[in-house]
Order: structure tokens, then C-alpha cells, then sequence
């Protein structure tokens, strides 16, 4: 799978006007609605029913991190969900890139980056890894363990939580917990229905090793 170089480079003339004024300090979440009587098998089968396998998306991205500046970058991500696959370039305003990312369920592949992001490698590999955790596997497994409550159905995997809500019933969080606070911690905003498919606008992830977020506002995507 190859971002194709039209994506790659039709895009800079506009990543300016993306990338301004893209976020206030993450998204809101409207009071979620009180559930009446889901069926938490069918919310799972249905929820994985409207997942597309293939899609690009283009998103404003910010990294943030502690004691460093954000940095903004213009992303386009392709994700082949049968294969198991995702591709990631991010680009500058300039549409210069800075990083390219492949990888899987395995581990991430660093294709290019700038120095400073390079002498950044175990991030770079942790961020790969956070794509993954963000478009992959976002439906519980039909063993899953769940427990319906008055505006969430809570699903445990493992090691992984699922909850969903909303209405229409949809993944809102995905994490899993450690010792000292979450190793990791997935939330989706803002869903559409595009060509059948469900898809968020908004994706908060922050990452408890590295202590960094990365919050996705989406500005198109694109089943292929």
C-alpha cells in the first residue's frame, strides 16, 4: 500500500487553512443519552458492520508533549484493515514531510524522518503503534465480557476496555489500564456516516508511557 503522490502533494496549497484555528483544547462530548434496553451482542455486530475495510483520511494533527512545543502537523493516513496495515505521512504547512510511518498489529516501520524527529525514534515507533490502537480493532470481540449501565455498555477484553454510548450506540473510549493511570487512552468524537460507513471527526489519543497526546481532527476521508 502507497500513498499515492497526488495526495501527498495536491495538499500544501490548503494546509495552512487546515491547520489554523483547529482546536480549542480538544473536543466535547454533548450529556449522552440513557440507554434504553441495548443489546450489547447486537451494538457489538452492528458497530463492526460499519467499519470500512480500506479508507485514506486527511487530518489536521497536533502532538503534543510535555515540555516541548506542539507540533502541528497536515497527516494522510491509509489503513487496509483485511491486510492489517496502516501508512501515515506527516507534513508541515509547506507540505514538506517530516515523517512516514508503515506498520502493523507487529510494529511500526519508520520509512523517513527529518533529524530531529529521528533522534525522537522510540516516539516516532510509540506514535505508529498509537495509529494502529486508533483505527484497528475497534470492535470488542463477540466473547467479549460486557455490563450495560444507564448511558454506557462496558466491554472488557483482556486488558483492553471498550464503552460505547451515544446515539446511535458507538465506540466513544478504548483503553487500557495500568498501575499508575492508563497506558494508553483512545477517544472518539464526532461521528459521520460517509458511503455507508461510520467514521469519527475527532480522535484524543494520550499515550501514559510517553506522557505525549495526539489529538486528530479529520478533514476527509475516503473508503477506497
Amino acid at each position: 500500500m502507497t500513498i499515492q503522490p497526488s495526495l501527498r502533494f495536491a495538499i500544501p496549497s490548503f494546509a495552512l487553512a487546515l491547520l489554523a484555528g483547529c482546536y480549542s483544547d480538544a473536543f466535547t462530548r454533548p450529556p449522552l443519552p440513557v440507554l434504553d434496553r441495548p443489546n450489547a451482542r447486537t451494538v457489538q455486530a452492528d458497530f463492526a458492520v460499519m467499519q470500512a475495510d480500506k479508507f485514506t483520511s486527511t487530518d489536521s494533527v497536533i502532538i503534543k508533549a510535555p515540555f516541548r512545543d506542539d507540533l502541528a502537523v497536515l497527516g494522510v493516513v491509509q489503513v487496509d484493515r483485511k491486510a492489517g496495515t496502516f501508512e501515515v505521512v506527516g507534513m508541515n504547512q509547506m507540505g514538506l514531510e517530516l515523517f512516514h510511518l508503515t506498520g502493523d498489529r507487529n510494529g511500526t516501520n519508520i520509512q523517513s524522518a527529518i533529524p530531529p524527529l529521528m533522534e525522537q525514534k522510540l516516539v516516532l515507533l510509540s506514535i505508529g503503534q498509537d495509529i494502529y490502537r486508533m483505527f484497528f480493532d475497534l470492535a470488542p470481540p463477540v466473547d467479549a465480557n460486557f455490563e450495560v449501565k444507564s448511558t454506557i455498555i462496558r466491554y472488557e477484553a483482556g486488558d483492553v476496555i471498550y464503552e460505547f454510548g451515544g446515539k446511535p450506540i458507538v465506540l466513544l473510549d478504548k483503553h487500557v489500564q495500568g498501575f499508575f493511570g492508563d497506558k494508553w487512552h483512545v477517544r472518539f468524537y464526532d461521528y459521520a456516516e460517509i458511503a455507508g460507513h461510520l467514521y469519527p471527526r475527532g480522535i484524543v489519543m494520550d499515550n501514559g508511557h510517553y506522557h505525549y497526546q495526539v489529538v486528530i481532527k479529520n478533514r476527509d476521508w475516503q473508503s477506497d
